[in-house]
């Protein structure tokens, strides 16, 4: 055990434990692009509690001088971001690059750049808010001009848009959007589609529809696609709706008692739908004479299955398009600005259409 650090102002204990982790950087002790000791190890070393170190660590990690890497500890990072951005690159940071609603963004995305001076950089989170933060910082430091984000579905996902509208660096958020940061952003009229996917069941005379998703999905997206399906119910007097959650391990038996007493389901998004329509075969549940099923998302697999999905469409390629337009424009825009000029938000919300197939049928 080392010599032990004489902290001796407490009310400001977390201060001193921070500006020590700082000169233990400076002086090279915790290098670039290595791993700081643990939390319990530097509060042993510095006879301080672990509380203390956490909390000095944090305002390093809000700072960018520190980032988490889940499951493998805090490093310093590699280098100090540079004042003057390239102007020729955007960075693009999704949850995945293999799904059908990303790719159809990227196509939006990549047709936005023609015969414009930018390329693009994409990375991918895996869904994984600290993996998006990191990825994130890292296209900071490789100054990108610019970002474009699709939060992942995690409760933290998004969270970086807090230090990126603190710096003044510009971003857009596309698909969702991040509680309590406003910014520029370009979606779905989610509201809207869970209004008319749920306007539809009722329409055919459905009362008992059940609002279906994920159990990790925390998104912006599902939570807007929830209140229109509210208001739909609402407006027929038909009170608050049930929101069920898939678990991640779960099968068909978790699925069994909301199917004996619903008669049609809004799915939040296509991988739900599928994974429904699956649990209903296993269970000997016929769609739609059973269960009328309408989806959000018209993905290639819901039009693929046995019975094609009704589905609620989104202008995936538009909402890329136009989340890049938006991003240069703000690049441009903040060259000009006057220091202390006040900075304006744009928020694009594109409505939805609903394509009628064979997943659904009238009660009445």
């Amino acid at each position: 055990m080392g010599k032990r650090v004489d902290f001796t102002n407490r009310r400001m204990l977390y201060r001193q434990v921070k500006d020590f982790l700082l000169g233990q950087i400076q002086k090279g002790v915790y290098a670039p692009g290595e791993v700081i000791p643990a939390e319990r190890e530097l509060a042993d070393k510095l006879g301080v509690s672990r509380y203390t170190v956490r909390r000095a660590i944090q305002e390093l990690v809000d700072e960018g001088i520190l980032y988490r890497v889940q499951g493998n500890g805090t490093f310093v990072h590699e280098r100090k971001r540079s004042a003057h951005p390239r102007s020729n690159s955007i960075g693009i940071v999704l949850p995945l690059c293999d799904a059908e609603m990303e790719m159809l963004l990227l196509n939006g995305m990549q047709r936005a750049l023609r015969e414009t001076k930018y390329s693009m950089t994409l990375l991918v989170s895996n869904n994984d808010s600290e993996k998006e933060l990191e990825e994130i910082r890292h296209l900071r430091d490789e100054q990108v001009s610019g970002l474009v984000i699709m939060p992942s579905q995690e409760p933290r996902g998004g969270l970086a848009a807090y230090e990126l509208k603190k710096d003044g660096f510009p971003f857009v958020l596309v698909d969702r959007r991040v509680p309590g940061c406003e910014t520029d952003c370009v979606m779905s009229d989610n509201i809207q589609g869970g209004s008319l996917a749920t306007e539809y069941l009722l329409d055919l005379g459905h009362e008992r529809i059940a609002f279906v998703k994920h159990e990790s999905d925390q998104t912006s997206s599902m939570k807007d696609r929830f209140v229109g399906y509210q208001q739909a119910l609402c407006k027929r007097g038909l009170g608050d709706g049930l929101m069920f959650s898939l678990t991640r391990d779960g099968g068909p038996s978790e699925l069994k008692a909301l199917l004996d007493e619903y008669t049609a389901i809004v799915a939040v998004n296509g991988y739900v739908a599928v994974d429904v329509v699956k649990m209903c075969r296993e269970l000997g549940v016929v769609i739609p004479d059973d269960l009328s099923i309408v989806s959000f998302d018209d993905l290639s697999i819901t039009r693929l299955l046995d019975v094609p999905l009704t589905a609620v469409a989104q202008y995936s390629e538009m909402i890329g398009y136009r989340a890049v337009k938006l991003l240069l424009e703000k690049i441009e825009i903040q060259q000009r600005l006057e220091p202390g000029e006040p900075v304006y938000f744009t928020q694009y919300y594109y409505p939805t259409k609903l394509v009628e197939r064979q997943s659904c049928r009238a009660l009445r």
